[in-house]
């Protein structure tokens, strides 16, 4: 490159390390056509496109497309690459990375960028056993490594035959990467101050339209205002914040917003609220602030709802469960105490007004269809195989939505893997995500009976299936995490339906389909049994969650 071409690359990584993108793209442009240009050139392009915040899908995407003809007119130089792996976790677009990111791993096999690139990737697209294979070697590689960790210690979750002691080791040896570089102790905060009410502290990511503040607000709303003072510490973006997060803000005593606080900053700032309680609601799901609560920000902190199994850190407190999800003997599996709930961990707030429940014939098996609306990451190789054999069986339909808007590439590959077990294509249904809560309930209508997923259970859609009068078939698990829909079906009088093992849940759904009293047996009788129940008794499980906060603070 000669000195002038030097020169302006130095101008334009500095346009880049000043987020200067426009003024990036504005003299790019004026030198001709992008990709005519010298592939440096064209890769700043691109950089500037992925960088910027504001960018919209398609945006990504044509950088993609550049760092893709940067990446082969030099497959040497492997950057172009790591940024192409890094815009399809935006774009959720992966059939044109993939196959370059395989190619080049298979001519450099220790290359830990592409490692960590390529299990991300199986992870996103719910390749389990892919992903977890790549992550380990990537820690054998790199065992101090703590950066990235988190899709590692999650995928634990999402994986057939992984036991809470392996999930349980993963945690600890993260923690202790966090605790040496952080200098972390499992003392208490001194001079901590009494406070005249309990100053009660939620922290998550999700205080929006979203399944942690559905199940939060009535209890936001009920608790005792003059027992406890109620904080909300927001690490969600403004810019996300919708009418459900205005509906918390006014349930709660304070609000923050803490997304641009750096670790340090938001530690000293939640110290200095001399909070009691810090009830974290995220664990290790996205937008948390795992490495603050590590720190200890109040006297007492506890992990629940968003995040259900331990996360094994020194300075977390306690582990809200109960009884049908940990087993009295099953407590040194979880870091945390373990503090339990009478009836059911979480109770949802149900809307004001919930669709009609509307039913085919009970004479009409010809289109019998199965449902599970979560999100596809759950569905384990295990869960594919199983409803695999009840569809090839039954002859029914399965109807699927992915609840996280995983994008086109990650529906292709579930249905991809049904049919390489011998699913015809049209007994798979894909519906589209509704943005409405109502629209998205009336979508239980289409379906005769709900499936589970395993070993990652479903908490908010067995809750949604459950009103809309749908029996959920679930199965038994061995840990918090996989037991939700045995916890769910047992306060709702719905044990029949949990299954012992893969045959029995098999039988169970094709005795389900035969089910000649199905809709008067559930239908709107379970909607019924279901609103009576703990599941949605909010006044009740407010007054159990205040007698427990209250316990274990004057403790």
């Amino acid at each position: 490159m000669n000195d002038l071409n030097q020169d302006l690359s130095k101008k334009f990584v500095n346009y880049l390390d000043n987020k200067q993108y426009k003024r990036l793209q504005f003299e790019a442009e004026m030198m001709g056509e992008i990709e005519d240009q010298h592939p440096l050139i064209i890769f700043y392009y691109a950089s500037s496109l992925y960088l910027n915040e504001a960018s919209e899908n398609k945006e990504l995407l044509y950088s993609s497309s550049l760092f893709k003809k940067v990446y082969l007119s030099n497959k040497k130089h492997l950057m172009p690459l790591y940024n192409m792996i890094a815009v399809s976790f935006k774009t959720k677009s992966f059939k044109e990375v993939l196959p370059l990111v395989l190619k080049a791993y298979e001519e450099n096999k220790n290359d830990v960028k592409l490692i960590e690139g390529l299990a991300r990737i199986n992870f996103y697209l719910g390749n389990r056993k892919e992903s977890l294979g790549l992550f380990r070697k990537l820690y054998e590689m790199l065992p101090e490594k703590k950066e990235g960790r988190l899709p590692f210690i999650s995928s634990l979750n999402y994986t057939s035959g992984i036991s809470q002691e392996e999930y349980l080791k993963e945690c600890l040896n993260y923690n202790k990467l966090l605790e040496e570089k952080l200098g972390i102790n499992d003392e208490t905060l001194l001079n901590w101050k009494k406070n005249d009410k309990i100053k009660l502290s939620f922290l998550s990511g999700d205080f929006r339209t979203h399944s942690v503040s559905h199940f939060l607000k009535d209890i936001l709303n009920k608790i005792d205002k003059s027992r406890f003072e109620v904080h909300l510490i927001s690490n969600l973006k403004t810019t996300d914040q919708d009418d459900l997060s205005d509906q918390l803000k006014k349930l709660a005593n304070k609000w923050y917003d803490v997304e641009q606080y750096s670790d340090d900053e938001l530690t000293t700032f939640l110290r200095s609220l001399n909070l009691d309680i810090l009830i974290d609601l995220s664990g290790f799901t996205s937008n948390n602030r795992f490495e603050v609560l590590i720190r200890r920000c109040a006297k007492i902190q506890i992990e629940w709802l968003g995040y259900n199994n331990t996360v094994g850190a020194k300075n977390v407190d306690y582990l809200i469960s109960d009884k049908n999800l940990i087993k009295s003997n099953e407590h040194h599996l979880y870091k945390e105490k373990i503090l339990y709930l009478p009836k059911v961990w979480n109770a949802l707030s149900p809307p004001e007004n919930l669709p009609d429940i509307l039913r085919k014939s009970p004479s009409d098996k010809s289109d019998f269809t199965f449902c599970s609306f979560n999100n596809f990451q759950k569905m384990s190789d295990r869960t594919i195989n199983v409803w695999s054999n009840i569809l090839k069986n039954s002859g029914s339909k399965l109807m699927l939505k992915d609840s996280l808007k995983g994008g086109e590439d990650i529906k292709n590959n579930v249905l991809n893997k049904f049919i390489s077990h011998g699913v015809k294509e049209d007994q798979i249904i894909f519906l589209e995500r509704q943005k409405d809560r109502l629209e998205h309930l009336k979508l239980y209508n289409k379906a005769d009976v709900a499936l589970d997923t395993f070993p990652y259970a479903g908490v908010t859609t067995t809750y949604e299936a459950i009103l809309m009068g749908l029996p959920v078939l679930t199965m038994k698990g061995f840990n918090f995490n996989s037991r939700c829909g045995e916890s769910i079906n047992i306060n709702v009088g719905m044990p029949e339906l949990i299954a012992n093992n893969d045959e029995d849940y098999l039988q169970k759904a094709l005795d389900l389909k035969i089910e000649k009293d199905l809709n008067e047996k559930y239908g709107i009788n379970l909607r019924n049994k279901a609103l009576a129940s703990p599941l949605f008794d909010t006044d009740k499980f407010t007054k159990d969650i205040e007698n427990l906060l209250i316990k274990i603070n004057y403790k």
